[in-house]
């Protein structure tokens, strides 16, 4: 049976990137076949959707896959439901990838009877987002020491943060923390509905990333005004950090990547590595994640499983709730 030049191409790429990254030499090439669903486990418009289309943008228009590929937005419960229908419906289907960050890996954390990150099989990472905390453009706030003053000054819950997943509850954890104050989080299924709260004067603020907000940043709808990090970003060279604030936060992160369906052979989890490492070098992911002010971090295979599993443990550390 012939091949095409492409099939030839593409397979022994799998084949040498599963080479390289498994230490346990050749393997069956394998290419899809049919078309490929890209599993979105949160809604429209949040940080993840608006990275699944850029991975789209990149897979289509360079065509790095030889059939089509599907976007499915199935959000809700932290990632819960979105993997939850590849766990029920797509099992070892390696025509199925999935979004993954670190809201599916704080979601059993916080609520151990949800299975999220367990049911998949990583394959790689993309990059980094770091946290803001945000108000809008109008508010009476100037600084985040006004608004952590306002905080300490109310009753616990008084003050409503918008949140687009389980990171965000996290940011708004660690931040009540340094307040001793309870802030009351109020949950949607994606950034973009938690900025649409905000928008609309239904929340107070929002714990987010840059990436979420940007263009409302730049008209001035919103107004950032603390970093969860040590340093400024060079983007916002006027938002102070936390800590130069005087409210002590320790630094977390939000990954992103992708991941497929548990149970995959080795040779597909090899050609996705190899797919994704082409849509890392990419000029147009690289234009997207410093457009967003965040951080390249490509992570492949073993290596990107090991990273989850320190990742594991910080959150666990942050969120006091050991293994």
């Amino acid at each position: 049976m012939s091949v095409s030049r492409r099939e030839f191409v593409a397979g022994v790429s799998a084949a040498t990137v599963l080479a390289a990254s498994s230490g346990r030499g050749f393997a069956q090439a394998w290419v899809p076949t049919r078309d490929v669903e890209l599993v979105i486990p949160f809604g429209v418009g949040g940080g993840s959707d608006l990275l699944a289309r850029i991975i789209g943008k990149i897979i289509v228009e360079e065509k790095l896959i030889p059939t089509s590929l599907v976007m499915n937005n199935r959000p809700g419960g932290g990632g819960a439901v979105g993997v939850g229908y590849i766990s029920a419906s797509k099992a070892k289907d390696p025509h199925t990838i999935v979004l993954v960050n670190g809201t599916t890996q704080i979601t059993p954390i916080l609520k151990p009877e949800a299975k999220t990150l367990s049911e998949v099989q990583p394959i790689a990472n993309v990059m980094l987002d770091d946290f803001l905390l945000f108000v809008r453009g109008d508010s009476k706030y100037k600084t985040i020491k006004e608004f952590a003053d306002d905080v300490k000054s109310k009753p616990d819950k008084t003050v409503n943060f918008g949140t687009g997943g389980t990171t965000d509850v996290m940011g708004i954890t660690i931040f009540s923390r340094a307040l001793g104050k309870e802030i009351n989080p109020v949950n949607f299924n994606s950034g973009g509905e938690a900025l649409t709260a905000l928008l609309g004067g239904h929340v107070d603020g929002c714990v987010g990333n840059p990436l979420e907000f940007m263009g409302h940043l730049k008209s001035g709808a919103v107004r950032a005004l603390g970093v969860f990090r040590d340093t400024r970003f060079a983007a916002f060279p006027d938002v102070p950090t936390m800590k130069e604030s005087g409210i002590t936060v320790p630094n977390f992160q939000m990954w992103r990547g992708l991941a497929m369906p548990k149970g995959v052979d080795e040779a597909a989890q090899a050609y996705w590595q190899g797919i994704m490492k082409k849509v890392n070098e990419s000029a147009t992911m690289k234009k997207y994640i410093a457009d967003n002010v965040a951080t390249e971090a490509p992570i492949y295979g073993k290596d990107f499983e090991k990273f989850l599993a320190d990742q594991e443990k910080l959150y666990r550390d942050l969120l006091g709730k050991p293994a």
